[in-house]
């Protein structure tokens, strides 16, 4: 759904000492990337690939829908193809054609096929850039995406096998549309798509709109620039190549400039972040007003359980992907238990970040080894394979997966892999866990009778803990969160250091005794790796909003000062935690804006502009424990 750009939100000092922050894009980024956006609009998809001479482009080609409304197409061809049938490569995609296919992987993977003989379609969704109609966040997606396979199909340079390709929003109406089995769809390459998958066995957040019930904000910042319902069309009747030149002349994007993230999230009630800044009508007003249960996201394409496909699909992402990483993983699961020739690729990355990878590859602060990977001919022979039948290239493992800190890329037959060992690690301090300073510790001893009983912090919405890293769209995603540490509504929980490495692969479960004094609250868990100077680096992320802690079927309130159990999803990774360092994970009640305040009053949330604190409680004795569960691989 989000990335246009790796936008490298970052912070000022005050962060770094616990204090309020504000959001900045610092003056040599900034340039860097308005350059970048600048030179992608001005460089013609030619261009961009490196095919000046080698191959000629169509653009803005109208590709009617079955209710009339025209779509825009960019095709790319080999020079010369003449009378030739070939392959195609789809690309769907809310973002300027350029822009598309410009990047690392892209811009040489897509040279190469357009050499080896497959045409590219990139179509622009319905309602974005010179596309008619109004954006509707995969709703209708389907439809659409059946009817240009049609089109495609009907095209004299297409020999009717068409692989769909992508990343973020061009990877997500990927696998809805594979379950309608097109014949025409032969193939999918589906990187950090995830956003397409609605509720499956093990995941059930809405196309990632929500993290365990707790609306994901990042949403508020893509909406503010793209998928304005009301946007500049073509005028109808003209000649294709007027077209051409009436959209070389002018931009259907909006121009606001880049935003301040944290001041558009804090504007108070959250449904007015875009209205009051004053940006046009988009779907964020109305998807804010809704709960993970409503019946308005059955009108979504997205994948549901029962679902199934025949299209052979790579799942590609990254660990450092926060958002999308895990419904990748389960999609994959889910996927792979009931449709032929599904693959999972997970690198160490952030967001659509693959393919910069490193003898010593960076994500943010963190350096986590050698990660460099081939994803150029992978794809580009799973094209071939199912594209053009040639079978010649090797056949693919299920599962290719990076251990964070090993330069280790490892294969597998299942996800999670075979072979693996159940770890739990228990919370416990002496009744003081806030912050670093604090004792909480994380131990393989279960709670005795003499064990203190609780860690309590006060949750004050106004002073919310800043997110630092993580979410899906910087490339700062891991970063030293010795600063957040520094609050005292920030719970603190530490292993020893481990004597030996510890390889950590798979979903990392948090269960939780809570108490609160509010009738809703929400608790966040982050993961962490604490190096062996002392520097802890964030690896996953997740939270929960009580009143949904059982459900998104029906809300429950809590009772003040009731103890109540409750387990957070959402985290998954594979990493080596190294001899000296050790395993952490941080509790708290907000981690903004990456995700909404939860005003603790009960109410709606969405159009309430006056908060409450809430005291929150962890509790961990004989018979209220709290722990972390994961699994460990040998080495």
């Amino acid at each position: 759904m989000l990335l246009l750009a790796g936008l490298p939100f970052t912070r000022s000092a005050e962060a770094e000492q616990g204090r309020d922050i504000s959001i900045t894009l610092p003056g040599s980024e900034a340039i860097a990337l308005q350059n970048e956006l600048a030179n992608a609009r001005q460089l013609t998809p030619i261009e961009a690939l490196g095919l000046a001479g080698m191959a000629e482009f169509q653009p803005v080609v109208p590709v009617a829908m079955r209710d009339g409304i025209r779509l825009s197409a960019t095709i790319i061809l080999p020079r010369g193809a003449g009378a030739q049938r070939l392959p195609v490569v789809l690309i769907r995609t809310p973002y300027t054609p350029t822009q598309e296919i410009s990047g690392p992987l892209k811009s040489p993977l897509l040279s190469r096929l357009v050499r080896s003989g497959y045409a590219v379609v990139i179509v622009n969704d319905r309602g974005t850039q010179w596309s008619e109609g109004s954006y509707r966040w995969l709703k209708g997606a389907n439809q659409d995406g059946y009817d240009i396979l049609d089109w495609i199909t009907r095209q004299a340079w297409s020999n009717g096998k068409v692989g769909t390709f992508g990343c973020s929003s061009s990877g997500e109406s990927q696998p809805p549309l594979a379950m309608l089995n097109h014949p025409a769809h032969k193939v999918m390459v589906e990187m950090a798509g995830a956003t397409g998958v609605g509720s499956i066995p093990g995941y059930h957040d809405q196309g990632i709109f929500y993290h365990g019930g707790v609306p994901d904000l990042a949403w508020s910042w893509w909406y503010r620039r793209f998928g304005l319902q009301d946007h500049p069309v073509l005028p109808t009747g003209l000649n294709q190549d007027t077209r051409a030149r009436v959209a070389a002349s002018f931009s259907p994007e909006p121009s606001y400039g880049m935003a301040d993230f944290l001041e558009l999230a804090s504007h108070l009630p959250t449904e007015d972040i875009l209205r009051a800044s004053g940006i046009p009508k988009t779907e964020w007003d109305r998807l804010i007003r809704l709960t993970p249960g409503s019946p308005e996201w059955k009108e979504f394409d997205f994948i549901r359980d029962g679902d199934r496909t025949r299209v052979p699909a790579l799942h590609i992402d990254s660990w450092y992907d926060a958002i999308e990483a895990y419904p990748t993983v389960k999609v994959f699961q889910y996927l792979s238990g009931n449709s032929p020739n599904q693959h999972l690729v997970m690198g160490p990355t952030a967001h659509c970040r693959m393919g910069t990878e490193t003898d010593a590859t960076s994500v943010g602060e963190r350096e986590v080894g050698d990660g460099r990977f081939d994803y150029v001919t992978l794809i580009a022979r799973w094209f071939d394979r199912w594209l053009k039948d040639d079978r010649s290239a090797p056949e693919l493992p299920p599962v290719q997966y990076y251990v964070l800190n090993s330069s280790q890329w490892k294969t597998a037959d299942t996800w999670p892999p075979r072979g693996g060992h159940s770890m739990r690690l228990y919370l416990s301090s002496d009744g003081h866990a806030n912050s670093l300073s604090g004792n909480g510790r994380l131990r393989a001893q279960q709670p005795t009778a003499d064990t203190v009983s609780a860690d309590e912090f006060v949750d004050d919405p106004m002073h919310p803990v800043p997110s630092l890293g993580g979410s899906c769209c910087s490339i700062q995603v891991a970063r030293d969160q010795s600063g957040i540490e520094a609050r005292q509504d920030v719970l603190v929980y530490s292993s020893d250091p481990f004597v030996q490495t510890m390889r950590i692969v798979g979903d990392v479960i948090v269960t939780l005794s809570v108490a609160s004094s509010a009738p809703d609250t929400d608790f966040m868990v982050k993961l962490l790796d604490v190096d062996a100077t002392g520097h802890p680096y964030n690896l996953a992320d997740t939270a929960v909003r009580m009143r949904y802690r059982s459900g998104y079927g029906a809300i429950a309130f809590m009772e003040p000062g009731q103890t109540y159990s409750v387990t957070l999803t959402g985290m998954v990774t594979a990493t080596d935690l190294l001899p000296g360092h050790r395993l952490r994970i941080e509790v708290a009640s907000t981690n903004f804006p990456n995700y909404e305040r939860n005003l603790n009053t009960g109410g709606n949330n969405f159009d309430e502009i006056t908060p409450q604190s809430a005291r929150n409680r962890v509790l961990h004795d004989q018979k209220n424990s709290s722990y972390v569960e994961f699994t460990t691989l040998p080495r």
